[in-house]
């Protein structure tokens, strides 16, 4: 198959969108996982939309294809100079960079530890209580509520110890607002403050990197960054001729059940968020996410209006995998992804993943249609 998946990019988009529909038996399957909840006027999600089947309606009531042959698409250079080479070494050293770890003494304030803790409300663990392995500055600048980090103060690592807090009477959670809970806590090491970023020497190589000497490694890297290139020369083409053709597809009307069907399934992935975070909706979708509720609407129609492109175009131009083609399709990710097909399958889901597939197959069919300008 022609160089599977080579656009991770709109791949991502597609599975983050979840705004999957039906297509034919032989595409894309329902799956039941990834049902959106809600209806058209009322977010209820007792209300159940079922997906929309863009292969099975007549997309051109609410869609007018542009150009989507004949188009000028642009593919950069993929050359590596040696300065890119040597950009690409320093990369690869500061991805090894480290702290320093002290366990053979007590935590001081200003001291940055890593540990893990979990926090209890009448002996039940609370929902944004738990964490592993996570940074923590003793300091009543810490971030945290007052007393939790500055209780690390004089704890040995790697031995427990618990100790009771207050949350504050206006926390936004207001389950634990003015609440009194326990946290139990485990402090691995004690952090330094300078990271170290290791020399590309003959023992790094041969300890991080599994290669003989740093020759051999220089020689394997160099081609490991002229791939690199490759791909992400290859991914901008990608990406601007799918740019040009939903630019120049205009829409007529939006079938608005699948356009509340996307929404809700959005509102609730980011509602689970702002509980986790304890904290609301809004508020998440403002800090964490950077738009409005307003703004997420948009983008689920902007979701639909692609997928109502690239399912016409999947019509119009007759593209269908074969079975050959999903499974190696499925491989490819997982081997990407360093993961089993059946992991794949249980985060992402098999309509998203599936239609990836097609999604790739009617790219890999539309570029040899244009014009490629290097």
């Amino acid at each position: 198959m022609k160089k599977l998946m080579v656009l991770l990019l709109v791949a991502s988009m597609l599975f983050i969108s979840a705004s999957c529909g039906k297509g034919n038996e032989n595409n894309v399957q329902e799956n039941d996982g990834n049902k959106a909840t809600g209806s058209q006027n009322n977010n209820n999600p007792d209300d159940e939309i079922e997906p929309y089947d863009y292969m099975g309606n007549d997309l051109t009531q609410y869609i007018k294809l542009g150009d989507y042959t004949g188009l000028d698409i642009t593919k950069q250079s993929s050359e590596v100079t040696e300065e890119m080479f040597e950009d690409a070494i320093d990369q690869l050293l500061s991805d090894y960079s480290y702290y320093e770890e002290y366990t053979d003494r007590t935590v001081e304030m200003g001291d940055t530890v890593i540990a893990d803790y979990a926090g209890y409300k009448d002996g039940v663990a609370f929902a944004g209580g738990t964490a592993t392995n996570q940074p923590i500055t003793v300091s009543s600048n810490s971030g945290y509520i007052p007393g939790f980090a500055e209780a690390f103060e004089g704890q040995t690592p790697g031995v427990e110890f618990s100790f009771n807090v207050t949350f504050p009477s206006e926390y936004k959670n207001a389950a634990l607002a003015g609440q009194e809970v326990t946290f139990t806590c485990t402090v691995h090491y004690i952090r330094g403050n300078e990271l170290i970023t290791p020399e590309l020497t003959e023992e790094f190589v041969k300890e991080k990197l599994g290669f003989n000497n740093v020759e051999e490694f220089k020689i394997s890297f160099r081609s490991t960054v002229k791939e690199k290139f490759e791909f992400e020369a290859e991914n901008i083409m990608y990406s601007d001729l799918w740019s040009q053709i939903i630019d120049n597809t205009e829409v007529i009307k939006y079938p608005e059940e699948e356009v509340t069907r996307v929404y809700n399934n959005q509102k609730e992935i980011y509602k689970s968020y702002a509980d986790y975070y304890g904290t609301t909706y809004d508020m998440f979708l403002n800090h964490y996410v950077g738009m409005t509720d307003e703004e997420l609407k948009e983008e689920s129609r902007s979701f639909v209006k692609e997928d109502l492109v690239m399912y016409q175009l999947v019509k119009t131009l007759e593209v269908s995998p074969t079975d050959k083609e999903y499974e190696e399709g499925f491989e490819y990710y997982a081997d990407y992804y360093e993961t089993t097909v059946e992991e794949l399958i249980e985060y992402y889901g098999e309509t998203a993943i599936k239609t990836t597939i097609l999604w790739q197959k009617l790219m890999d069919k539309l570029i040899l249609e244009n014009n490629i300008v290097e």
